[in-house]
C-alpha cells in the first residue's frame, strides 16, 4: 500500500505541476474548496431528496470518490511547506497509509457524506470520513488505486486533447470519456503497464 500510495501522491504533484508549475505555493488554488463541490455532486448522485423517489447510481458516487482522492491528495501535499516535494510524497503516503490500513466500519452514506464535506469547508483533512464513506459503498484501496491510475491518464488525454483551449470533445460516440475510461479499466489488468495501455485505449476510441 506505501508504494501505491507514493506513486499516486507523485502522480498526482506531476499532473499539478503540468497545469501550474507553482501549485504548490498558489494560494488561488483551493482544494478543499474543490472537495465540497465534488462531495455535493457525490451526494447527489447518491440520492438525498426525500419528495421523490431516487436510485443511488453507486458507479458514480465510486467516481466522485476518485475525484475527491485527487483534491485530497494535493491538499495533503500543501500540509508540508517546510517538506521537498519528496519528503512531502513520503510524508503523506505515510500519514494516508495509516487511515487506510485501520478497519473502516461501514456506516450510513449521507450523514458520512456530509461530514466529509464539512470537514473539507473548514480546510480539514477529512481522514476518517473518506475512508468511511469509501467502505459505504464497498470501493476498497485496490479500487482505489486502479481508478486513479486511469483518471490520473484520462485527465492527462484531456490536456493533450485541448482541455484547456476548449478544443476537447467530452462526448464520443454517444458517450462520456468517463464511459470510454470505465470501459478500458473493466478490460485491463492493473500492472506496471495499466497507465499506457489506459492511453492507448482512450486514443484508440477517440474521434479523430
Amino acid at each position: 500500500m506505501n508504494a501505491q500510495l507514493r506513486q499516486m501522491f507523485s502522480m498526482q504533484n506531476k499532473l499539478n505541476a503540468a497545469i501550474n508549475a507553482n501549485w504548490i505555493s498558489d494560494p488561488s488554488q483551493d482544494w478543499h474548496c474543490a472537495v465540497v463541490v465534488e462531495g455535493a455532486e457525490m451526494i447527489d448522485h447518491h440520492g438525498w431528496k426525500w419528495w421523490k423517489h431516487q436510485t443511488p447510481d453507486i458507479e458514480q458516487v465510486q467516481l466522485e470518490l476518485v475525484d475527491i482522492w485527487h483534491f485530497l491528495m494535493s491538499a495533503e501535499l500543501k500540509n508540508y511547506p517546510e517538506l521537498s516535494i519528496e519528503e512531502a510524497i513520503e510524508k503523506s503516503a505515510q500519514v494516508w497509509s495509516e487511515h487506510f490500513n485501520v478497519s473502516q466500519q461501514s456506516g450510513d452514506f449521507l450523514p458520512l457524506a456530509k461530514a466529509l464535506v464539512g470537514k473539507s469547508a473548514v480546510n480539514e483533512m477529512p481522514y476518517t470520513q473518506f475512508c468511511q464513506v469509501m467502505a459505504t459503498v464497498d470501493f476498497d484501496f485496490d479500487a482505489l488505486y486502479k481508478w486513479y491510475i486511469g483518471k490520473n491518464v484520462l485527465n492527462y488525454f484531456r490536456q493533450d486533447h485541448g482541455y484547456k483551449d476548449g478544443t476537447y470533445i467530452k462526448v464520443w460516440h454517444g458517450r462520456e470519456d468517463n464511459e470510454h475510461l470505465a470501459d478500458a479499466l473493466n478490460t485491463l489488468n492493473c500492472d506496471e503497464a495499466l497507465a499506457d495501455n489506459v492511453y492507448k485505449a482512450l486514443t484508440d476510441a477517440y474521434p479523430s
